[in-house]
C-alpha cells in the first residue's frame, strides 16, 4: 500500500462512514455521493473552513471517485447562505454552447449525446474558484490537495462507479475501465497544474491547450475562444414563501425555482395534510401540480440572456389558482387536454449533490454535474478527465426557449436549495436525477415541513416523478406500497416502474442540533461533529 493511500485509509477511519448514513452534531455537517468526499469536507470543517471551503474540497474529490457524474469538464449550480450578512446567493456556472454553434449545426435534430461534439464549453472550476473567492477562508492550494492525493491512489472503486461503468459499456457503447481500484495519474497532474496555477490554468493555460487539441481532433466545436470567455455568473435566486419557510432555488437556465415556486403555489389550496404522505390522493395531487409545473418549464425555461420567463405570471396567485381549478381529485387529467407542451428536454440523470453548513451558520448546497453517466465518453488525451454531453440537453425545435444557439447556456434541471425558517437555515437539499430533480426536492421538503417526518424519513421515503410528457407516474420499483399503487391506478395514472428516483445530499439545522442525512439508495455518507 502507498502512503499517499496509507494516509486517506487512516483519515477515513478516524470516523467511519457507512452509505446512506445519517449524521447528528451540534457545530458542521455535510453530506455528498461518497465517504471519501464526505471525510475530506468534514476534515476542512475540523480545521476552520467554511462552508464553500468543505464544498470546494469535496467537489474536487468527487471528481476523482465519482467520474461518471461529476468531474472537470462539467457544470452545476450553488445556493449559498452567508452568515454574516443573512444574504442568500446562486451561483450559474452551466455549460456554454460554443460559438461555432448555429441552429444548423445538427440539422434540426438534438445534438448527440457521445463524443467531443456533444461538449459544452465546461464551468466546474470557474464555479469552483468564483464561490471560493468570494466566500472561501483557506487556500485554494490547500483544497485541492486532498484530491491529488486521491487520483495519485489505488482507490477501491465504489458500486456506483462499477455500475455506471457496466450501464456504458452496455447502453452507448463507451469502454470504461473496470478495475476494482482505481489511479488516475493524468487527473493528478491537472489537478496540480489547477492547485498551483488557479483556474486560468484550466482556461487559457497548459490544461486549455491540451483540452482544445483534444476536442478538434475528436470533431468537437469549442475553441481557446470559448475557454477563454467563459464566465460563471452570479444570479439572484428565486424566493418560495411558504408560511414560515423560505426556499430559495436558482433561476433560469435552472428550471428548479420555476418548478418548486408553481407546484408550491398549486399546492398551497390543497389540505395535504389530511389524506397523509403515502395516501394515493396526496401523490395523486402533488404529481398533478408537477405535470402544469413542467408544461411551463418546457415553454419558457432557457437561458435569460436571450429567453425572458415571465415569472410575475407564472408565479402569481391568479395563476396558480388557475392550474389548481385545472386539477380534479379524483381523475388524472391528461396532459394533451392541458396544453400542447414543448418537445420534452431530453436530460442526462446522472448528477451529484452535496449539502454542507458549517459552524457559523454558512449554508452551501452545491449540484454538479457530466449531464449523463461520464459525461460525453471523451476523456481529455492526457487531462484524466471527461467532457460533459450538456449540448444533447438543448432541445431541437428552433423556436424553443432552449433551442440550440452560439454562447447559450443549456437549460437545467439541477435543484440546490437552502430552505430558511425565521431567517436561518433550516434545510439545505438536493438531489441527482435529472428533470426529476425539482420533484425530489419538493417531495423532501413537504415530508419535514407539512407531514413533520425526520429528515432521513423524509428522504427514505417512496418517490413519484410525474413529467408532462410522458404521460405515465414514475414510481419506485419495490418501495411503494401495493395499496397505493392500485389507489394511483384506480385514480386513473398509469404507472411506470423504474429504479430509484433522485439521491438526496440534505442537512437539517433545529437548533443546536443539526443532522446531515445521505441517501440510502446510493453509496453516498453524511458526516458531523
Amino acid at each position: 500500500m502507498n502512503r499517499t493511500l496509507a494516509a486517506l485509509l487512516l483519515l477515513l477511519a478516524a470516523a467511519p462512514m457507512r452509505a446512506g448514513s445519517v449524521a447528528v452534531a451540534r457545530h458542521a455537517a455535510l453530506a455528498t455521493d461518497s465517504p471519501w468526499a464526505t471525510r475530506i469536507g468534514l476534515d476542512i470543517l475540523r480545521r476552520g473552513g467554511r462552508a464553500i471551503d468543505a464544498a470546494v474540497a469535496a467537489a474536487f474529490a468527487l471528481g476523482v471517485v465519482e467520474p461518471q457524474s461529476s468531474g472537470l469538464g462539467g457544470g452545476g449550480f450553488l445556493v449559498y447562505y452567508d452568515a454574516s450578512s443573512h444574504a442568500v446567493w446562486s451561483l450559474d456556472f452551466r455549460e456554454v454552447a460554443p460559438a461555432a454553434v448555429t441552429r444548423e449545426t445538427f440539422s434540426g435534430r438534438v445534438p448527440p449525446r457521445d463524443g467531443a461534439v456533444a461538449a459544452g464549453v465546461p464551468g466546474t472550476v470557474a464555479g469552483l474558484a468564483a464561490m471560493h473567492e468570494r466566500f472561501g477562508a483557506m487556500s485554494w492550494k490547500e483544497l485541492l490537495e486532498p484530491a491529488v492525493r486521491l487520483a495519485k491512489s489505488e482507490v477501491p472503486v465504489s458500486d456506483a462507479l462499477a455500475a455506471a461503468s457496466t450501464r456504458a459499456k452496455h447502453d452507448r457503447n463507451l469502454e470504461i475501465p473496470k478495475e476494482k481500484t482505481r489511479s488516475n495519474p493524468d487527473l493528478a497532474a491537472t489537478l496540480e497544474r489547477i492547485a498551483a496555477r488557479g483556474a486560468p490554468d484550466f482556461y487559457r493555460g497548459e490544461t486549455a491547450s491540451r483540452m482544445v487539441e483534444g476536442v478538434r481532433k475528436a470533431g468537437g466545436l469549442f475553441s481557446h475562444t470559448d475557454l477563454r470567455d467563459y464566465k460563471p455568473l452570479w444570479r439572484a435566486p428565486i424566493r418560495i414563501t411558504v408560511h414560515d419557510y423560505d426556499v430559495y432555488a436558482p433561476p433560469p437556465p435552472s428550471s428548479a425555482g420555476l418548478m418548486l415556486a408553481e407546484e408550491l403555489n398549486i399546492l398551497s389550496g390543497f389540505d395535504l395534510a389530511k389524506d397523509g404522505p403515502e395516501s394515493a390522493r396526496t401523490v395523486h395531487l402533488v404529481a398533478e401540480a408537477a405535470r402544469r409545473a413542467a408544461i411551463d418549464r418546457d415553454h419558457y425555461v432557457g437561458d435569460p440572456a436571450d429567453s425572458r420567463t415571465p415569472f410575475a405570471d407564472l408565479l402569481s396567485a391568479e395563476r396558480g389558482a388557475q392550474w389548481r381549478t385545472s386539477i380534479d381529485p379524483a381523475k388524472v387529467t391528461p396532459t394533451v387536454g392541458l396544453t400542447e407542451p414543448a418537445p420534452p428536454i431530453p436530460e442526462g440523470a446522472h448528477t451529484t449533490h452535496l449539502s454542507v453548513v458549517d459552524s457559523d451558520g454558512n449554508a452551501a448546497s452545491l449540484t454538479l454535474t457530466l449531464d449523463d453517466d461520464f459525461g460525453s465518453g471523451f476523456l481529455v488525451p492526457g487531462c484524466g478527465f471527461y467532457l460533459n454531453d450538456a449540448m444533447h440537453e438543448f432541445a431541437a425545435a428552433g423556436g424553443a426557449a432552449n433551442a440550440v444557439a452560439s454562447g447559450r447556456r443549456i437549460a437545467s434541471s439541477a435543484s440546490p436549495a437552502v430552505v430558511l425558517r425565521h431567517g436561518v437555515p433550516f434545510l439545505v437539499l438536493g438531489s441527482a436525477g435529472g428533470a426529476a430533480i425539482p420533484n425530489v426536492v419538493l417531495q423532501v421538503f413537504l415530508g419535514v415541513t407539512v407531514f413533520g417526518k425526520s429528515l432521513a424519513t423524509a428522504i427514505d421515503a417512496p418517490r413519484f416523478d410525474q413529467q408532462a410528457v410522458p404521460e405515465d407516474l414514475s414510481f419506485e420499483f419495490g418501495r411503494a406500497p401495493a395499496s397505493l399503487l392500485e389507489g394511483l391506478r384506480t385514480i386513473g395514472h398509469g404507472l411506470r416502474a423504474v429504479g430509484s428516483i433522485g439521491d438526496v445530499q440534505a442537512v437539517m439545522v433545529d437548533g443546536k442540533r443539526i443532522t446531515a442525512v445521505s441517501d440510502p439508495r446510493s453509496g453516498g455518507a453524511a458526516g458531523a461533529y
